[in-house]
């Protein structure tokens, strides 16, 4: 089919950074067209010069045969049929699906009343074409996630003008926040998208839905296209060596450190889902739990870490600790932490710098007399972030201007800067490109090596595979089987996740 985006030559710099450097692309009609690169790759200078946020240097943008006056402006994009749906989909969540898809572009009557019946037509319609029937009075947060992205997709192309078959889908990331059970779903949705002459570039850290979803990938590294290739010619650690520019084969972390000595131990741990779980996390021990959606596994980091009610108790060292009676400040005076997966809502401050997120637990140490010593909790942040490989340039920064997997060493930095005891985890590496991964695993192993307990929850057997040293199965709120040594593979933690006989623990 067709070219339906044409980006030539466009470069876009940030004072003396250079955010892409030259970079060409083109996307045809019937293609899904995956964008892969580390963090701070130009992935996202990307996709908001096409959204009309950035202002280029110089460059080029066709869309359908039309250059498109630089910057791009949002109505323009829109005119030339190009949809965006960001990183955490945007939507209104106490309002109803029905309001949601309307208010990017609804029609009036004569009397300026909102067509509700006429809206309610097309949305439906547009929702039935990506295989969704639901109520559209129904709110938005009451929708299976999966549901939700489609909705913001079906939102997207609301917004934007002409017929099927000339429009561009960017999807920036946006099974993160989805149940793996519910990707398919959307690929599948996806692919019935393309099939009517239209577009997606699909942008995603995560290779192995790249490699399934995608026909083309194109791979960025320092603001350069280093790669367009059909998708068939590649293979993960060809993909893995494009984005970092080495091989790393060798780069996930060993495992399996453990003394035999008991860190933690956790007796009938309960929340909403959890049923009285016990275990057990040895010293060198990286222990991951996981489970299908529903399956209560990531409730664990946060009923341990007093963030959701829950029952039973921690027993750390001599210290018995009552997770009914427990709260984050609490955990936190005990040595526990808690990465969480969300972390733009609930593990930074986004509007305050990186100096006073990564300061904030431990404010106390830079006061005298009453003043705070900026100066010397600066110097003590940057030393702290620089040691975690943080790419920020510069402490008084907002935490909103770096990179997710920046971000995501900025809380690992905040939290491991205190020698916690234990160390709570959910999806360790959410939305991290494959380099800043491997960071994080070896932060998390050296933590571990010093003598903290570490509990990983997350969705993906790969994940899981390379960080940890045992790993627990989770089903219906129960302990189903524990995998230890050589069954910590990435096969094997799927089909116990998937078996209906429990597994020996």
């Amino acid at each position: 089919m067709g070219e339906i985006l044409q980006v030539t030559d466009l470069t876009v710099r940030f004072g003396p950074t250079t955010a892409l450097d030259g970079v060409s692309l083109t996307l045809r009609g019937g293609e899904v067209h995956g964008l892969l690169g580390h963090n701070g790759s130009g992935k996202s200078t990307l996709i908001k010069t096409l959204a009309g946020v950035n202002t280029p240097e110089s460059g080029t943008v066709t869309s359908n045969g039309e250059d498109l006056a630089l910057p791009v402006s949002p109505t323009a994009a829109r005119a030339s049929g190009l949809a965006f749906v960001h990183q955490g989909l945007g939507l209104a969540e106490d309002l109803s699906v029905l309001e949601n898809i309307a208010v990017v572009a609804f029609d009036t009557g004569r009397a300026g009343q909102i067509r509700w019946g006429h809206e309610a037509r097309k949305a439906r319609e547009e929702l039935a074409r990506f295989g969704v029937s639901v109520r559209l009075d129904t709110l938005v947060r009451d929708l299976p996630p999966v549901e939700q992205a489609i909705v913001a997709i079906v939102r997207a192309l609301a917004s934007v003008e002409g017929p099927p078959g000339g429009r561009l889908l960017v999807l920036d990331e946006p099974t993160v926040y989805l149940p793996r059970d519910q990707v398919q779903r959307l690929f599948d949705a996806v692919r019935g998208f393309v099939a009517g002459g239209d577009a997606v570039l699909f942008v995603s850290h995560r290779i192995d839905e790249v490699l399934t979803l995608t026909d083309t990938i194109s791979v960025l590294r320092g603001g350069r296209l280093v790669a367009t290739e059909p998708t068939s010619a590649l293979d993960e650690r060809r993909i893995v060596g494009l984005i970092v520019g080495r091989e790393l084969a060798a780069a996930a972390p060993d495992t399996h450190h453990a003394t035999g000595e008991v860190a933690a131990t956790f007796d009938d741990v309960a929340g909403t889902v959890l049923r009285g779980i016990s275990f057990t996390v040895a010293r060198g021990e990286i222990l991951g739990v996981t489970g299908l959606a529903g399956s209560g596994f990531d409730e664990l980091p946060y009923v341990l870490a007093g963030a959701r009610r829950g029952a039973g108790t921690v027993a750390i060292g001599d210290r018995r600790i009552d997770v009914a009676g427990l709260d984050p400040r609490g955990a936190i005076t005990a040595g526990i932490v808690l990465i969480p997966a969300d972390r733009a809502r609930l593990g930074v401050i986004g509007e305050v710098s990186i100096r006073e997120n990564v300061a904030l637990p431990r404010m106390q140490r830079f006061f005298r007399n009453g003043l705070l010593r900026e100066g010397s909790e600066r110097d003590w942040v940057r030393a702290l972030v620089d040691g975690f490989g943080v790419l920020h340039g510069g402490v008084d920064r907002e935490m909103n201007t770096l990179s997710g997997g920046n971000q995501q060493k900025t809380v690992l930095a905040k939290w491991l800067a205190g020698d916690p005891d234990l160390i709570l985890l959910h999806e360790p590496t959410q939305g991290v490109d494959v380099g800043g991964r491997f960071d994080i695993y070896a932060q998390l192993r050296e933590a571990a090596d010093r003598g903290a307990a570490v509990v990983a929850a997350g969705e993906s057997p790969e994940e899981l595979a390379e960080l940890c040293d045992r790993v627990l199965i989770v089903k219906d709120g129960a302990l189903f089987g524990e995998l230890r040594g050589a069954r910590v593979e990435k096969h094997a933690i799927v089909d116990a996740t998937l078996s209906e006989t429990p597994l020996p623990l």
